[in-house]
């Protein structure tokens, strides 16, 4: 009775973990600003900008994609951009607008792709935010 239950249990730990394994799709490891972070407030490089190893398949918002930036204040009101770069290289792959008129709150991107084939897990990007109008800093 005792080898019975002894190996019920192990099966229903192997099984546990092969399907723990199988739900666990990727892990992101933490990401400090000044490891791949850039800012600066003088044309051209007035820019807010945090480059990322990307872990995911699909960055477009009709995939549910999406990316946010803080705004702390509303400053002239100028809308925000996003470019998301290729690394190293530059090239625009993708790119959101969205409203400036905001306050201490998290902006939302929707993310339109125009390079899909780019979107590839273990490439790095860089996305870059602006800001049009006085305040040119997001």
């Amino acid at each position: 009775m005792e080898t019975r239950v002894l190996r019920l249990a192990m099966a229903l730990t192997i099984a546990c973990g092969c399907a723990m394994a199988l739900v666990v799709g990727y892990h992101v490891e933490p990401v400090k600003a000044s490891w791949s972070g850039h800012t600066d407030t003088i044309p051209p490089n007035n820019f807010v900008s945090q480059g990322v190893v990307i872990n995911f398949d699909e960055l477009d918002s009709a995939s549910g994609a999406y990316c946010e930036l803080f705004a702390g204040s509303r400053g002239g009101g100028g809308a925000y951009h996003l470019s998301v770069l290729t690394n190293p290289g530059g090239s625009e792959i993708a790119s959101a607008n969205a409203a400036g008129d905001v306050d201490h709150k998290w902006v939302r991107f929707k993310i339109g792709i125009d390079v899909p084939d780019s979107i590839v897990k273990g490439k790095k990007l860089t996305f870059k935010f602006t800001r049009a109008g006085s305040d040119y800093s997001a």
